[in-house]
This record gives structure tokens, sequence and C-alpha cells, in this order.
């Protein structure tokens, strides 16, 4: 009985994910979108430099390998590509979180060793040189480049994976700092800095607060061969970010479809600082648990 009761409160959250997933690709995907793109190293730089993104920049990256694979360059030639465009002054980070299987209580999370899970292009910017990686089961980054340690140094100490000592919500500290997402949606579908709106208020929100019932810990070992331990509160809940990117202005968030590859960017700030600002409003892109008025009110 106790299991048939849990399988059913699993039903609106399931039906949720399948809601939010066919309206995206219902109402918001390009229907200049192919797969594989036909995109070029010089569409990807010709983007950046019209969405205002210059040398120096911080840039987070989103990506999907199988959009971007046009076979007119690996992932390692773009990878130095976007290293050789943002200059000695930039820095470059991506998501590298492991697979989801491993995120469990006891996992050992190895730095050094555990594959990235959010791509190939993840996964082949990790093994690169110089680059460091944050100790986060849950959502780890890795960054190359001036600003990489100040992004990195202590996600291990984030109680939730988005939180002030993440990489993530360290961005808006940053003057000319990006998430920009390559073959990923349009309507900041896949941008993790959004999810700064919640580890920023769930301890003052009731709504919020309902999404991080569920604690993880796990033993890591990082990239200087230390061990220690870190615990972390699980997200749950299922979005729709149309009701949060409606919010936004084209000249905010800047979206473009370039042979084939849907692109977008944003500056962190203002993703970050709107986007809470709408959060404390009641505006949010939850959709699961239904985020009722009376949640907001003071």
């Amino acid at each position: 009985m106790k299991n048939t009761f849990r399988r059913a409160l699993k039903v609106p959250n399931y039906l949720a994910a399948r809601i939010s997933a066919y309206m995206h690709e219902r109402y918001w995907t390009s229907p200049d979108v192919q797969t594989p793109s036909n995109v070029t190293l010089d569409d990807i730089q010709g983007f950046l430099a019209k969405a205002g993104i210059k040398p120096g920049a911080t840039v987070m990256l989103h990506s999907a390998w199988e959009p971007l694979n046009s076979g007119n360059f690996s992932a390692a030639e773009l990878v130095k590509s976007l290293i050789s465009y943002l200059g000695e002054e930039g820095t470059l980070a991506m998501p590298a979180f492991p697979h989801g299987d491993k995120q469990v209580n006891g996992a050992v999370f190895n730095v050094k060793r555990e594959p990235s899970a959010g791509g190939m292009l993840t996964e082949v910017f990790r093994r690169f040189p110089n680059v460091i990686r944050s100790v986060n089961l849950n959502h780890s980054v890795c960054a190359l480049g001036p600003n990489a340690e100040f992004l990195t140094s202590e996600h291990h100490k984030s109680e939730t994976s988005w939180d002030d000592k993440s990489p993530y919500y360290r961005l808006r500290e940053l003057e000319n700092s990006w998430v920009v997402g390559f073959g990923v949606g349009h309507r900041l579908k896949i941008a993790t800095a959004v999810h700064c709106v919640e580890a920023a208020l769930w301890k003052k929100n009731a709504y919020f607060k309902k999404l991080f019932k569920v604690t993880t810990c796990y033993t890591y070992k990082d990239a200087d061969g230390e061990t220690g331990e870190h615990c972390y509160r699980e997200r749950t809940g299922q979005i729709y970010t149309q009701k949060l990117a409606k919010y936004f202005t084209a000249d905010e968030l800047i979206e473009e479809t370039k042979s084939g590859l849907e692109l977008y960017a944003i500056q962190s700030r203002t993703l970050i600082d709107k986007s809470i600002a709408l959060g404390r409003k009641g505006k949010t892109m939850y959709i699961w648990p239904i985020p009722w008025p009376w949640y907001f009110r003071r």
C-alpha cells in the first residue's frame, strides 16, 4: 500500500515534466533547427561578437553535441576556438556534473577521474590542461582562466548547488560575465544559473523550501588527493522556463538560430538578479509543485 501511494505521488511530477517538454518542443523550438546543424566556428564566434561578448569575458557555456556536431570541427577544436576568442584574460566554464546514478548517499566523488555527464563537449573540456573542477557531486563545474579559482573554490561548502558559494551564483559577481547556450534550445530551457533563485530564497519562502526536502551526503577526493565530506540539499520539482524567459527583453536574452543551431546569450547578473527579484514576487518557472499565490504573500 505504501509503495502504491508513493508511486501515485510521482504521477503529477511525471506529467508536469512531460507537459513542459512538449510545450518547449511545440512552441519554442525554432523552425530553422537542423540536427545536426551546419554551424561553423566562424558562425559561433560571429554570434558571440554580435551578442556583445568580448575577449576577457567569463562565459558559462551549456551545450549539446548532437546538434553541434556539424562535421565542420571537432569538440576539441571548438574548445580551443572558444579559449582563443576569450583570450588570456577570459574565463571559460562548463557544467561537469556526474551521471545521476552516481548522485546518491555514500557516493565517492573523485574530482580528477569522474566523467562529466553534461555532454561530450564538457567532458572534452574537463580533460584540457589546467582546467579546474569544483567539488560538488550534484552540479560540479569546470573552468579555465583567471576567474576559474574564484568560481570553483568553495562549491563543496554549498548547502544547495547554486547558492552564493557556487560557481553559478558567483558569475553575477563578475563584470562581463555571460551564460551562453549552443544547441540546448531557447527561452532558458537549459541555463543552470536560473536555479540561483530557489537557492537564494529557500530559507525565506515556504514554496522554495518545499523543493529542498532531501539531503545527500558523499565523500570526495579533490585534485590534490585530499579527501573530505560534503552534504547538499537536493532540488525537486518541475519547471517550464518560458514562464521566466518572457520577462526578459530581446536585448537581455539574445537568441538566434544560425546554420540550423539554436544559440542564446544573457549577462549573468541580469539573469540571476532579475530572476531572484521575480521569484520574490511569485513569478517563477516552476509548474510543480503548484506555486500557489499565497506562498508569496508577505
